[in-house]
């Protein structure tokens, strides 16, 4: 069972998993039992990778422009200053979308 739980799984389930399937199963099993018969099957799950984003080298040696929002700005009607910012998104299949917004910094309203 313990065999055939893991290819079930496609090689993602290591021993702690297939105790709790085997336990859902009503099977009482140790987690080194099923380690040890893996490890006798030569069979070893996989790890997939961590997901980690091509972004922006931000120690480049180029010029940076200046953050004009330092300095004092008198906000006293909507559409003087916005602010926008992207970021990404993780969705299903490892892959992710962009989410950009622009805000209105006087109403603090999301308007693109």
């Amino acid at each position: 069972m313990i065999i055939d739980i893991f290819w079930k799984h496609r090689r993602r389930y290591g021993a702690r998993r297939i105790v709790s399937e085997l336990a859902d199963r009503g099977i009482v099993a140790c987690r080194r039992t099923v380690a040890e018969t893996l490890k006798l099957q030569g069979l070893k799950a996989i790890q997939p990778r961590s997901f980690q984003p091509k972004t922006t080298d931000s120690r480049h040696r180029l010029g940076y422009s200046p953050n004009l929002l330092l300095e004092p700005i008198e906000l006293n009607t909507v559409n003087r200053l916005w602010v926008a910012d992207i970021t990404y998104v993780p969705i299903a299949g490892r892959r992710f979308a962009y989410l950009s917004m622009v805000m209105d910094r006087f109403s603090r309203k999301i308007i693109g």
